[in-house]
């Protein structure tokens, strides 16, 4: 009998009591570990399983692994670490067996995966350091991490054992330190959610496996931040974290991962949302730049780590605007703030962009020059330039509309309107840049001033007859009529997309001619442009032979023939081309002649076959300096076409790019929105009226509007959309024309309102953007708040007539008080040296005194002047939700009447009666008050005759602060103003600061001597976001109290009134230099309003 059967003999009872399998498992890894151990260590080892057995009920299940894993475990370490194992697994199995089991069975794969020190990776071998001692540390810390997860109930024991089986993946990617460093981690994430801790400890093994070895450290550092400040957030970091952090150059990984565990530990939960986005803006800038960044910001963060991932966030924008080199220029006046000043808040804000001062330095350091900055003047430009108002505007509204332009970069005009990149950068300095724009300017001028949309079939040209009615009969058939002239013309040729390029090249030509000619000015920055265009063309030998010949039209056109290289064989071609292309460069020539001369040049090109690289390089060459010097059309109409060489195959027309300078052409699409916009006004003829089916058509066949990518069903829904955003566009462009005529206006051209792209039910909404205060950081954050003006709802007459019956009194009186206040007709003015009559008393005067040798002047003449009141003024009424509350809620003593007097026969019918009357008459609220002073100054101030405006404002949170207009200064009173009174309701917040800011914009436009803004509230500004948090009251203060301190600035004369018994509280700071008033009694509103304007126009 062997030693192993003989010990299991010996233990049979003992390991009978736990079960019939026990025995089995001993038996087997007792026959395995016989000629392992030694006699004296076989027995130890007996002993180990049988103790582990007899642990508790259920420890026989630990005891199995342990007899299961103990001869691998044996073949990998020492028999005193064996011994020590068992103790781990003993003192385990006292908490709970099936943590001891999942221990027990996990240690094989544990030790074969456990990763030698990086420190001693030459050393494994070193002095005093050793595989067997780096194991004994591990196990025995592997056992104790485990233990600290263990809490004591099943959740806590799942969580165990989970770690225990997935060990072996963790520490294929993890030394001992940093699994204890997980652990810690999973030990608080437990605290919160067991699910979250399991899903991330599931995540783990994968994660660090793929982990750079470097970035693993770093990696738990934040996470052990984040799990404390905000450990919702950790699984989303265990998922996304990874290829985040793999976006940023492996040197500077670990440096960005401390300070994001800095910013999160001061951030709390805004700390995560602040690493996914600046890890992601790292991953947008090129990683030679990420040692820059992380230098600087590090630097920063000795200070404010978050003012540092600030600028890490920003860097990405910055970099649109100025060089790398620049970057630390753009810093200093940040770092100034912060360390100098000491104006944390200002540096924050400073780099996050939330600064006129951050905008401004950038603004000086950067070559670029945005739209935003020079619209006014270009729109000036271009009135200089035609004589009339253009609308200059971006070309990201344009694209938005969804109408057929899609390149924002490109300059272009849809006949009525100029749109313009939002910014140019092409050259390193500003001015260059801004003489870019002055040419586009002038060229999208040029074609609205030159009539490039005017093409009428069957006209001639000055200097080409037209030439339609003897192409007509080889024209292609097409199914539909055109609907434009411009798509009849095109329907003449088989290939749209070459004369519509050829059409695009002659038109441009023309232009540019005509604009060298009217406005020299602009010439030579128009010759410069061209130049470098001529030299950014791609090389003519590499496309097929009709995108070569237009590609040389086009370099023709830049003014630069000497970069045309054409075949030798076919030049003979190129120089009647060029001859025609002329023809449009002659004073007087029309878009008539253009498309006479698009047509000849259509007619060489597609006599030559479409193929690529028919030619040697040395076969091509430039043209004879004397080609296209006379301009002349070609004779007849057509050129015979030329055998296609054999083994060559006819390739599709490419359209070569457009240069910048000229932007975008749609001349069909032009014409097809000119015609829906006249149907849409009603100025169409009769029959003129267009189908869907026929513009749809139209649509589908035009080279101008394309679809490339879509398929069928997607092309069918995407003309669909495009019909529907073409015919709202031409509703709403007819009713701003209407109303333009109405007002006897011209278009405003501001190029910010919200004119066009929609014709949906419901007001039209301009979107206006301001600047708001900061006042920690004692700075504007730019363009933060939106204000979105509209139009106020129309109610009926009946509110307005039943006010005034209801306060006749009141009204009558407020009306006599203010006629009071109309100036006389005419005011006598004395003491003058001319004028129409003598002052009898100033002629005597003036006797004696001369008599007396004193010399007055002879001031005896007095006349009568016409003295008018020039005062305007804005009333600005809070409408939010707080105003529906009610003026006087009923009191609870109110129950007795006359009817009931306490006896209960008579209750029910009390009962009813009063119901009844509270039905009738509904409690007044603090909005209908509102009205209520509206109405009765209306009425006082159509007596006086001054100007004024009504508007409510309301909103929610910055992006969304809502502009009624109710009256506008110049606007008549009428029917309409009555109708908007009745329907001022309560809607949402309190943003006072932009409410304000639009009011004193619209002030300023409006001419008058005297401008007074009344403002009218329920309570203090608030709002969502309008401050740090929900709690945080005083920075709506400072900007309401800043933006009353700008319309002081601008001559305008502010005053505050609020209901608001606690008001005194903070308008003691928010009104310290402006006027205001508490009204106590509420009802006693309208008459205060009325008699507080009187005390102010006065001043």
């Amino acid at each position: 009998m062997s030693v192993a059967d003989t010990l299991a003999d010996r233990y049979d009872a003992e390991l009978q009591s736990h079960g019939v399998g026990l025995r089995d498992e001993f038996l087997e890894a007792a026959r395995e570990l016989e000629s392992m151990l030694t006699p004296e260590d076989f027995e130890v080892w007996a002993e180990r399983g049988a103790a582990l057995a007899s642990q508790s009920l259920r420890s026989w299940e630990a005891a199995v692994e342990f007899f299961r894993a103990s001869p691998e475990v044996s073949r990998l370490i020492p028999f005193d670490l064996l011994v020590r194992w068992s103790e781990s697994a003993e003192r385990l199995s006292t908490e709970s067996p099936l943590v001891a089991a999942a221990y027990l069975r996990a240690t094989p794969a544990v030790v074969q995966a456990l990763p030698a020190d990086p420190d001693f990776d030459i050393g494994i071998q070193g002095e005093n350091i050793t595989q067997q001692t780096i194991i004994r540390t591990d196990l025995d810390s592997w056992a104790q991490a485990g233990e600290r997860l263990h809490q004591g109930n099943w959740k806590s024991i799942a969580l165990t054992v989970l770690f225990f089986d997935e060990s072996p993946k963790i520490f294929s990617g993890l030394s001992m330190p940093q699994v204890d460093q997980l652990v810690d981690v999973l030990v608080v994430l437990a605290e919160r959610s067991y699910q979250l801790a399991t899903t991330c400890l599931e995540a783990s093994g994968a994660l660090f496996e793929e982990l750079d070895f470097h970035d693993r450290e770093p990696f738990l550092q934040f996470a052990a931040a984040l799990s404390r400040s905000s450990w919702a957030d950790t699984r989303l970091y265990f998922e996304r974290g990874p290829e985040l952090v793999s976006r940023i150059e492996r040197e500077q990984r670990g440096a960005f991962l401390q300070l994001a565990a800095r910013v999160v530990q001061s951030a709390g939960r805004q700390g995560f949302p602040h690493f996914l986005e600046t890890a992601s803006a790292m991953g947008d800038v090129p990683v030679n730049e990420h040692e820059t960044m992380m230098r600087l910001a590090q630097y920063l963060a000795r200070r404010s780590p978050v003012a540092a991932m600030a600028f890490l966030r920003s860097v990405p924008f910055v970099l649109t605007r100025i060089t790398s080199e620049q970057l630390e220029q753009w810093v200093e006046p940040g770092a100034r703030l912060l360390f100098d000043e000491g104006n944390i808040e200002g540096a924050e804000a400073y780099f996050k962009m939330q600064s006129t001062r951050a905008e401004g330095t950038l603004a000086s350091l950067s070559a670029r020059v945005e739209l935003g900055s020079i619209h006014g003047l270009l729109r000036m430009y271009a009135k200089a330039l035609t004589g009339s108002t253009i609308s200059i505007r971006s070309t990201e509204e344009l694209v938005d509309r969804g109408i057929g332009w899609v390149q924002q970069s490109m300059a272009t005009t849809e006949g009525t309107s100029i749109f313009l990149p939002p910014f140019v950068g092409s050259f390193p300095e500003q001015p260059s840049n801004f003489q870019s724009y002055k040419v586009f300017t002038t060229h999208q001028t040029g074609r609205i001033e030159f009539g490039s949309f005017h093409y009428q079939w069957g006209v001639d040209g000055v200097y080409a007859p037209a030439s339609v009615a003897e192409r007509l009969p080889d024209a292609p058939q097409r199914e539909r009529d055109a609907i434009t002239d411009m798509e009849r013309f095109f329907d003449l040729f088989e290939v749209r997309d070459l004369i519509a390029s050829l059409f695009t090249v002659v038109e441009d030509t023309r232009v540019d001619a005509a604009v060298s000619r009217e406005y020299r000015g602009i010439t030579p920055w128009l010759h410069r442009l061209q130049s470098i265009e001529a030299e950014r063309r791609p090389d003519a030998r590499s496309m097929s032979l009709r995108s070569a010949f237009v590609e040389s039209m086009l370099r023709s056109s830049l003014g630069r023939r000497d970069a045309i290289r054409w075949p030798k064989d076919l030049m003979e071609a190129m120089g009647t081309a060029l001859g025609a292309l002329a023809v449009v460069e002659e004073p007087n020539a029309t878009v008539q002649d253009s498309a006479e001369v698009a047509g000849a040049l259509y007619d060489i090109a597609v006599s030559m076959p479409n193929i690529r690289n028919p030619y040697n390089d040395e076969d091509w060459e430039e043209p004879p300096s004397d080609f296209g010097e006379q301009a002349q059309m070609p004779g007849g109409m057509g050129q015979s076409e030329r055998e296609l060489p054999e083994d060559s195959e006819e390739q599709e027309f490419e359209v070569p790019a457009q240069p910048e300078f000229r932007g975008d052409f749609k001349p069909e699409l032009v014409q097809l929105l000119s015609r829906l916009r006249d149907q849409a006004s009603g100025e169409a003829g009769e029959g003129e009226t267009l189908s869907s089916d026929q513009v749809m058509d139209a649509l589908s066949k035009s080279s101008e509007v394309g679809f490339p990518d879509a398929s069928e069903g997607d092309m069918a829904a995407s003309m669909g959309q495009f019909l529907s955003n073409l015919e709202k566009e031409a509703a709403a462009a007819a009713k701003a024309k209407q109303q333009r005529d109405q007002n006897g206006e011209e278009s405003d051209g501001e190029g910010g309102g919200d004119e066009g792209g929609s014709s949906d039910k419901g007001p039209e909404i301009t979107w206006t953007y301001y600047d708001e205060w900061d006042f920690r950081a004692s700075d504007y954050r730019p363009r933060w708040c939106r204000v979105g003006e509209r139009t106020g709802e129309e109610g009926t007459l009946d509110y307005y007539q039943d006010t005034l019956q209801k306060h006749h009194g009141l009204v009558v009186e407020t009306r006599r008080q203010f006629e009071l206040m109309r100036p006389e007709t005419f005011r006598r003015i004395k003491r003058l040296e001319d004028g129409e009559e003598i002052d009898l008393d100033r002629a005597i005067e003036f006797i004696v005194d001369k008599r007396a040798g004193v010399g007055p002047l002879a001031q005896v003449y007095w006349r009568r002047n016409k003295v008018d009141r020039d005062v305007a003024v804005a009333f600005l009424m809070d409408m939010s939700a707080s105003t529906d509350e009610e003026v006087e809620k009923p009191r609870s003593g109110d129950r007795t009447d006359g009817s009931f007097q306490g006896d209960p026969r008579n209750y029910f019918q009390w009962l009813a009666e009063r119901r009844a009357k509270q039905i009738s008459e509904a409690p007044k609220r603090i909005i209908d008050l509102e009205k209520e002073s509206l109405v009765l100054i209306a009425e006082a101030l159509e007596a006086i005759g001054d100007s004024y405006g009504i508007y409510g404002f309301s909103g929610y949170g910055r992006d969304n602060v809502e502009f009624h207009v109710i009256k506008d200064l110049a606007e008549q009173f009428g029917d309409q103003v009555r109708k908007r009174i009745d329907k001022v309701q309560p809607v949402r917040s309190t943003r006072m600061g932009p409410a304000i800011r639009h009011t004193i914009a619209k002030m300023e436009k409006y001419d008058a001597k005297a401008k007074i803004l009344i403002l009218v509230s329920d309570g203090r500004p608030q709002d969502h976001g309008y401050g740090r948090d929900r709690t945080e009251k005083e920075y709506a203060v400072h900007d309401t109290h800043q933006a009353l301190l700008e319309a002081k600035r601008v001559g305008i004369t502010p005053f505050l009134i609020t209901v608001d018994k606690e008001g005194h509280d903070y308008l003691k700071d928010m009104c310290s230099d402006v006027g205001y008033e508490v009204v106590d009694d509420i009802e006693q509103l309208p008459r205060r309003l009325t008699s507080l304007y009187r005390v102010l126009s006065a001043e």
